[in-house]
């Protein structure tokens, strides 16, 4: 397992004393980082300041649809991030209207402009938009793909959308455990800003459980803590997980 954490700022360059990190960015954001082409060239600067540092990185551009109106302004911007890319993109798995799945058309969209992709750097497939019908996307998108597109597995997403991580990571299909990559981490707790998760790693959470019992059918993950780089929990989440590095 490889820990990395996540920068958002280019002041989080460095922060931590780990060789792997996570450039997100955002298309729209609004509480006080950057956003649109702003955040897509301070990413770039972040991986170059990054490498000279010899920190691997992936970005994660958030906001930013395979499907609909926006997906043409979605495939320029990833062009610019893969042309600096190191690990690559983590992407977002994506629905249609009312929360339902993709119509046949948009998963159409969504195929391609992912094998798209995948052709210019690595992909991974993350699980935001609907984690209870995660696995029907992987199917969908990754299994069949190019090695080169890959997932990724977040835990806390899991947890917030009241799914059992651990028995997932048990039952999970080998066709999907065997194409992990990443792994995002972090607890679901009491909800602030309208969301449960993102809170640090507690010792004995059922995120490091899942991950642990991830950790028996996988190797070689990279495990990201999805947490502010300048938080006070991330120095004790970084602790807990390299307790797991050692097993």
């Amino acid at each position: 397992m490889q820990l990395g954490y996540r920068i958002v700022r280019p002041g989080d360059v460095g922060t931590q004393p780990l060789k792997l990190a996570q450039i997100s960015l955002w298309r729209a954001a609004a509480w006080g980082v950057s956003e649109g082409d702003q955040a897509v060239r301070e990413a770039i600067e972040m991986a170059a300041a990054c490498k000279a540092l010899g920190i691997r990185t992936v970005f994660h551009p958030l906001e930013y649809p395979l499907t609909g109106e926006q997906a043409t302004h979605t495939l320029g911007v990833m062009r610019r991030l893969a042309a600096a890319s190191d690990l690559g993109l983590i992407v977002h798995d994506e629905g249609g209207a009312a929360g339902r799945r993709l119509s046949a058309a948009e998963a159409d969209q969504y195929e391609k402009n992912l094998l798209a992709l995948s052709g210019l750097c690595p992909v991974s497939v993350e699980n935001a938009f609907n984690s209870g019908d995660a696995a029907w996307f992987w199917e969908r998108f990754v299994v069949h793909a190019p090695k080169s597109v890959s997932i990724t597995i977040d835990i806390g997403h899991l947890e917030s959308a009241d799914i059992d991580s651990i028995s997932f990571m048990d039952t999970m299909p080998e066709r999907l455990a065997e194409r992990v990559s990443f792994v995002h981490m972090h607890h679901k707790a009491e909800e602030r800003y309208g969301i449960k998760d993102h809170w640090p790693l507690v010792p004995g959470c059922r995120e490091i459980n899942a991950l642990k019992a991830l950790m028996q059918r996988k190797k070689g993950l990279q495990v990201i803590l999805e947490l502010d780089a300048a938080e006070e929990g991330m120095g004790q989440s970084i602790e807990l997980l390299k307790v797991l590095q050692q097993t």
